[in-house]
């Protein structure tokens, strides 16, 4: 099923999709959310329990999550014949990024405050948190990968992408650190989604060059 999927220009199609839906449906949805504050708070609070727009949001990070999840199983495939150990971490890095960022996150929304006694709010942030840890090990170990087949553009592609993803991740986790608290570091959504478009980026070429090749 995997090799079928790896040569459908659909799957592909609806990778490049899924990443774009990643950043244009929280823009569109913002508008109808007053208390959501883009590029300050994480996407997150758009899903919350009492928000405006949560159910179409949570539904979103459900279906990406388990999308992410069959595409973890195709890159899988794809990378084994190079290195079955590079190809776990490359398949783990998404897969886990899916289930926690995604399936998990959009099962236990989290509430506009952060709350320890909330239970939900609690596995929220903890599968967000190491889903996003998990995707940074995809576009560096997509460049191990390149680097083994003798791609040496895409290496460095991939290698440039987990570089700015790592710099954007620092500076999303010091954001909310009162030491920040008035300066541009303190832009969390902003930082989370230019972190996110970083790792995502491998995606995007993925998808482009089945799509045009």
């Amino acid at each position: 099923m995997t090799d079928l999927l790896a040569q459908s220009p659909l799957f592909w199609l609806l990778l490049g999709l899924t990443v774009i839906g990643e950043f244009l449906i929280p823009a569109l949805l913002a508008r109808w959310d007053p208390d959501y504050r883009p590029g300050v708070m994480a996407v997150s609070v758009l899903g919350r329990a009492e928000g405006p727009v949560a159910r179409f949001y949570n539904a979103w990070l459900i279906w990406l999550g388990f999308f992410l999840l069959l595409v973890a199983a195709v890159y899988y495939r794809a990378a084994i014949s190079v290195s079955p150990t590079l190809a776990a971490w490359q398949a783990g890095s998404i897969g886990l990024f899916g289930l926690g960022a995604g399936l998990l996150a959009g099962l236990f929304p989290a509430g506009l405050e952060r709350d320890l006694s909330d239970r939900r709010a609690l596995v929220h942030g903890a599968a967000a948190a190491v889903g996003f840890f998990a995707l940074l090990g995809f576009p560096l170990s997509g460049a191990l990968l390149a680097t083994a087949e003798g791609r040496a553009g895409m290496a460095a592609f991939r290698f440039l992408a987990f570089v700015l993803a790592l710099g954007c991740f620092v500076l999303f986790i010091l954001s909310d650190k009162e030491q920040f608290r008035s300066t541009v570091i303190a832009r969390e959504g902003l930082w989370e989604q230019l972190c996110l478009g970083a790792m995502y980026l491998p995606f995007l070429l993925d998808a482009g060059r089945r799509l045009v090749g």
